[in-house]
């Protein structure tokens, strides 16, 4: 499988991306730039030299042309970045990642876009792909350090039960992140406000603050719980 990762040149992105390389996925970092894609390529490879990951850099239209799609951009530009490849992107699983925040002071505060999330304002700008909100509580610093394991709950939100399960999927190639089912995507509201919480934690303790659920007894793959016959599975209630 190929990811590509629109606006992957950030911290976020490229931790993503380099973590997601490191198990076996083709992935390509992309940017509105194609050299500022191949500037953050190199380093990548030359810090994880001898691994042989199977990076590559792109503009954001080469990384939208890839199996499953993340959008790693900042927040306020996930929008105009679904838009400018809608046409690649149809059809597609996307994962959004984005968080609105911003910081006032020394306190982070979540912002509401106005569909609710980021995740919903992408799935509004494309409306023929599948949105999934996903790996927004994982700290960047932690997920690009290959030299060290990982350990999250990842929780995704979809209207699309094949989103939900193909980022599962993903998540779950990731030794130590466990993947949750969090239900539609009017729930990516409070996960990317969340994101706030973790942050001023952060802050408050001087450290990287990840998120594990308890009570759970184990979380296998979502099942294919009734897929229609254009593979989208649809949950009860969407459109």
């Amino acid at each position: 499988m190929q990811i590509g990762i629109l606006g992957g040149t950030g911290p976020a992105g490229s931790a993503l991306g380099v973590r997601l390389a490191s198990v076996g996925f083709d992935v390509v970092i992309g940017s509105r730039s194609r050299y500022r894609a191949m500037e953050v390529v190199d380093k990548l490879l030359d810090r994880w030299d001898g691994r042989n990951l199977p990076v590559t850099a792109g503009d954001n239209a080469d990384a939208a042309g890839a199996d499953v799609i993340v959008i790693a951009t900042p927040w306020d530009a996930a929008y105009g970045t679904a838009t400018s490849v809608a046409e690649e992107l149809d059809g597609k699983v996307v994962i959004c990642m984005a968080n609105a925040l911003t910081r006032i002071g020394k306190e982070f505060q979540p912002l509401v876009p106005p569909r609710g999330s980021v995740a919903a304002s992408v799935q509004a700008a494309v409306p023929g792909c599948r949105v999934a909100a996903g790996f927004h509580h994982v700290p960047a610093k932690e997920l690009g350090d290959l030299d060290h394991p990982i350990e999250s709950d990842v929780l995704i939100c979809s209207d699309y039960s094949d989103a939900t399960r193909t980022t599962s999927e993903i998540v779950a190639k990731v030794p130590n992140l466990r993947p949750l089912d969090a239900g539609g995507l009017s729930q990516a509201t409070p996960i990317e406000s969340f994101t706030a919480v973790l942050l001023q934690l952060n802050v408050h303790y001087k450290t990287r603050v990840a998120v594990k659920f308890t009570g759970i007894p184990e979380a296998a793959v979502p099942p294919d719980d009734g897929a229609d016959e254009g593979g989208t599975g649809a949950r009860e209630g969407s459109e």
